[in-house]
């Protein structure tokens, strides 16, 4: 991936937003034959991507809310979101980028691939736009979904889906993605800046992140979890961590958001809970994921859900350099052949699947452990720290408490990953987290409010939405979430 086809792509939607803004009324005379007024998907996919991914990797939505409520992160100075005090400008800015960014430039990658027979345009386009859904209804829960994107078609006001009917959406195009680029055509040229055109990567994307989506059903619809999660399995995913979906930051000025955040704000650190966790487990990602603190040079976590921290920020373990001081070009993890394994070592735990749990959860670690390894990172896990990790006793799998095990190193593995730690945490209660001492709320938070414009906007579906899902508070769980 190269800063060229970024720009590329942002400048193709400016010139789209300077057409579209001229008076209408102007003769043909004024119209710059030279000037495209249909923009392709080799210009829209490297936007629709890059877009989605510095949102959900940004340092607003990572940092200051969804790493802090699975306890992986903690805000040392301004802990407002540590306390449940978010700004409803950042629930309407989130909300807004999702559904006229991303979601609106890969639409229309969708349609033109339709429109063209290309099945590799379509498949992937599809492929994407599940990904970024899932991100919004597991954030909000019931959103628009059918309706959200027909703005052009003259629908201003879309209804909000049940979260079980998007979710059945986004498993049949997962399905229906998987087939065309199994068998698809068509190219995106350079704007593939995900998969550079391979496009049996994005079938294995498509369905690793079925068996994701299926999972997530997994408390609260089993039949349709292990039906997918089968179909997804026996399909082919993931199988090594060269098939990883890694969104390659190329550096200025596209680079890695938790970066940028070093180089500006820099008081988040990594909480006591992640901090404690791998201390307890002699696990050698903590010299990875954390800094030793600057004080005394100790591994320190700070609490969540802290107004006011007992000491210092100099006394705290900051994130790990690879992401922040070093981490300008370090790629954000969209999903990962680790992740997969430790789906599939559940999968096999429940039945679903045939094979060895154990074996299967021990890759998992292992992928994990590895998964930087072509970057090169300081203080990554060794060959021979990782294999002590894993000979540990209390580390083994084992059968009478296997799925507890699995969910914790999934918790572990979806460090700085960004929503998916919260997400699954939710699914699985692990690790078993406790509310901060300053937690202005009941329970930590298991979902965004939806922003004040729709409340008045569209005030009719957002009511019903309300209706159906439960009160417009942080401490509402959606559909899935049954804990």
């Amino acid at each position: 991936m190269n800063t060229r086809i970024l720009a590329r792509g942002a400048l193709a939607v400016g010139l789209i937003t300077a057409l579209t803004a001229c008076d209408q009324g102007l003769t043909d005379v004024n119209v710059d034959p030279n000037a495209p007024t249909d923009v392709g998907p080799a210009y829209l996919m490297p936007r629709a991507l890059q877009q989605a991914v510095a949102q959900t990797y940004g340092s607003w939505v990572l940092l200051s809310h969804v790493s802090i409520w699975p306890q992986q992160i903690v805000e040392i100075q301004y802990p407002d979101e540590e306390r449940g005090q978010v700004r409803p400008g950042n629930m309407q800015g989130f909300w807004d980028t999702y559904y006229a960014g991303p979601l609106t430039d890969v639409q229309a990658v969708i349609d033109k691939g339709a429109e063209s027979g290309d099945g590799h345009i379509q498949g992937a386009g599809l492929v994407w736009k599940t990904w970024v859904f899932d991100v919004v209804t597991d954030m909000w829960g019931d959103v628009p979904y059918s309706e959200a994107l027909e703005a052009a078609d003259g629908v201003t006001t879309p209804t909000y889906d049940a979260q079980q009917s998007i979710y059945t959406g986004m498993l049949a195009d997962l399905t229906q993605a998987a087939g065309m680029l199994g068998s698809g055509s068509g190219s995106f040229g350079s704007g593939d800046i995900l998969y550079d055109n391979d496009f049996d990567k994005w079938r294995k994307f498509a369905n690793s992140l079925r068996m994701r989506l299926a999972m997530r059903l997994s408390e609260v619809d089993p039949a349709t979890a292990r039906a997918e999660f089968s179909a997804a399995y026996s399909a082919g995913g993931f199988t090594s961590n060269d098939d990883n979906a890694m969104f390659r930051w190329p550096g200025a000025p596209y680079r890695n958001p938790s970066y940028d955040n070093w180089t500006g704000r820099d008081d988040h650190g990594i909480s006591a809970t992640m901090v404690d966790t791998l201390k307890s487990f002699a696990d050698p990602r903590l010299e990875f994921y954390a800094e030793p603190s600057a004080q005394d040079g100790e591994y320190r976590g700070l609490g969540n859900g802290i107004a006011k921290p007992p000491l210092s920020i100099v006394w705290y373990s900051r994130i790990g350099n690879f992401w922040r001081a070093d981490g300008a070009t370090t790629p954000s993890a969209i999903m990962t052949y680790a992740e997969v394994l430790l789906l599939e070592a559940e999968a096999a735990a429940r039945g679903w699947i045939s094979g060895d749990p154990a074996a299967l959860y021990e890759a998992g670690i292992r992928a994990n452990m590895n998964q930087y390894d072509e970057w090169a990172p300081v203080n990554a896990p060794t060959d021979a720290e990782i294999d002590a990790y894993v000979a540990q006793a209390r580390v083994q799998y084992d059968a009478a408490t296997g799925l507890d095990q699995i969910h914790l190193q999934q918790w572990i593995a979806l460090y700085l990953n960004g929503a998916e730690a919260w997400f699954n945490w939710r699914r699985t209660d692990t690790p078993n987290l406790q509310a901060g001492p300053d937690l202005a709320l009941s329970r930590i938070p298991v979902r965004l409010m939806y922003p004040d414009l729709e409340q008045s906007l569209n005030k009719d579906n957002y009511s019903t939405a309300v209706s159906r899902q439960g009160a417009n508070e942080l401490t509402t769980p959606v559909w899935w979430d049954v804990h």
